[in-house]
């Protein structure tokens, strides 16, 4: 019976987003607010037969209501998978892109690390984001080698460009972009704790002897036969290693 009502709630939620029309969102007002609490009711009810994949999705949806009643001037609500994923990019808050990412199934690290990636070009994006993202979400090792990849081709592919004109960017000139790009790979280093992976990344991205030679000395006083070197934020602001 439960599983029924739910379904019927979830219905009438979906029902009112298709309708949705981001010309008269001022007017549809109410209109968002009781698709919201459809959505919570359905959640409710799915929770309580433990239905937990359902009930995330559900929550996702109201989550998502409330971003296009809170900002009106952009469209949340029915949007493609390629507009969806474009609004995923775009959010420099991460907040509001974990919305987006849970709303329309893109909560992945596939899908996240386009996402990184373009933080890590915005100057003042990436460290705020990055803080929030992984008090939330784990950083995997394969997204992290994706990035590193990035990062390699980028800054290679920029050498290599002998049209001093492309390479201006709204970050200024090369050699500033170039720095800012570096800053916020080694941003993105600071968050890796298990130092083994650190120096693969340091190593595929190149142009980081520092972080491997501190890496290296951490790694010379570890045995052989010890598993994954993770470090752990002292008092002081210094790290010290937990094996």
């Amino acid at each position: 019976m439960k599983h029924e009502m739910a379904a019927l709630v979830e219905l009438r939620a979906r029902a009112g987003v298709q309708q949705f029309d981001k010309n008269h969102v001022l007017e549809l007002s109410d209109k968002l607010l009781e698709m919201m609490r459809y959505n919570v009711e359905a959640a409710e009810v799915w929770a309580s037969v433990d239905a937990g994949k359902k009930a995330r999705w559900n929550c996702a949806q109201a989550s998502l209501i409330s971003l296009q009643i809170r900002i009106p001037e952009v469209q949340w609500l029915n949007l493609t998978e390629t507009n969806a994923r474009r609004l995923f990019v775009e959010q420099s808050r991460f907040e509001e892109a974990l919305v987006v990412a849970e709303a329309y199934n893109l909560n992945q690290p596939s899908e996240w690390a386009p996402v990184i990636w373009d933080h890590m070009q915005n100057p003042g994006w990436i460290e705020p984001f990055l803080g929030e993202f992984v008090a939330a979400l784990p950083l995997p090792a394969n997204m992290l080698m994706e990035l590193a990849r990035f990062y390699r081709a980028e800054v290679t592919g920029r050498k290599r460009n002998i049209d001093f004109s492309t390479w201006l960017s709204p970050g200024g000139l090369p050699l500033e972009w170039a720095k800012y790009l570096e800053k916020s790979f080694r941003c993105l280093l600071k968050y890796v704790c298990d130092v083994k992976l650190r120096v693969q990344l340091a190593t595929l991205a190149t142009g980081f002897p520092d972080v491997l030679e501190i890496c290296m000395r951490i790694l010379d006083k570890v045995p052989e036969t010890a598993g994954p070197l993770i470090l752990m934020k002292a008092h002081g602001g210094g790290y010290l290693p937990l094996m």
